[in-house]
């Protein structure tokens, strides 16, 4: 595995992932792993700047997390550390603004052992006072399943919807670690020890694609670009996923693996 930044760039705005470990602790050797994913729909090409020449929206109606261990296998994944669990409630950070007018004067006492202090503000018009509210919001449920690599290189976690078409918000608590992770040889003497590689993976019949329009139907990598919406959508995944340095196979088959995001654990401060 290439080691890349915690950062899926191009679908940023339809993926999040955020990977990160507990130092590793002494005699035992062993690590807390916490992976944090979360789904949204998301705005592609929308940036003029860009000269993307086409716009659409999208987002996933399955994926599956894939955590794989160093290419060396120096770290172990205890399977009893694995999380099981089959069914979470996914939510997401909302933020509210309430707006109030006030009209005459607005008065404020401060009082205590110290003398008084009055301050008066007369206002000839109205007084606006805005409020932030934060609270988090339910977005129905996700099933979770999860398998080990047939090859042994680590685990795969299927998320898919329960009660809506589509993945929105976060798939499970980042607090709640999602396995350990077992350094075998943490009496070396120099160096520090290997990180694992999660990926953000799906299918071509997972992605959701809707309000596909193309805005400029020139040159496309050498070619006319194609007037089919479906195909153009195509073509802009493909080539932002291989842009990353990810692979992608063709999309016109629909069961074609697409891999949106990777990241590299990293140890918590």
């Amino acid at each position: 595995m290439i080691d890349r930044p915690n950062n899926p760039r191009a679908f940023a705005e339809v993926v999040s992932i955020d990977v990160w470990r507990t130092p590793y602790a002494n005699g035992t050797s062993e690590a807390d792993l916490h992976i944090d994913v979360g789904f949204f729909e998301g705005r592609l090409g929308a940036d003029a700047l860009a000269g993307s020449p086409v716009r659409f929206r999208l987002s996933l109606k399955r994926a599956e997390i894939h955590v794989y261990r160093d290419q060396a296998n120096i770290i172990e994944i205890p399977a009893s550390s694995v999380a099981r669990e089959a069914l979470v409630a996914s939510k997401a950070k909302t933020t509210t603004t309430q707006s109030k007018s006030m009209k005459g004067a607005v008065k404020a006492a401060l009082s205590g052992k110290t003398p008084k202090l009055d301050l008066s503000v007369e206002a000839k018009g109205a007084t606006e006072i805005t409020k932030r509210i934060e609270k988090d919001e339910d977005l129905g449920e996700m099933r979770i399943a999860h398998r080990k690599m047939p090859d042994g290189r680590g685990y795969v976690f299927t998320i898919q919807p329960s009660t809506s078409q589509r993945l929105d918000g976060s798939a499970w608590d980042p607090a709640t670690p999602r396995m350990k992770l077992r350094d075998t040889k943490a009496m070396r003497k120099r160096g520090d020890p290997p990180e694992v590689t999660v990926q953000i993976h799906c299918r071509r019949e997972d992605l959701h694609i809707v309000d596909a329009t193309v805005v400029d139907a020139t040159v496309w990598n050498g070619g006319l670009l194609s007037r089919n919406k479906q195909i153009a959508v195509e073509q802009y995944i493909k080539k932002e996923v291989l842009a990353m340095g990810l692979p992608c196979g063709d999309l016109a088959d629909s069961f074609a693996t697409v891999i949106l995001g990777d990241a590299v654990s990293v140890e918590e401060q």
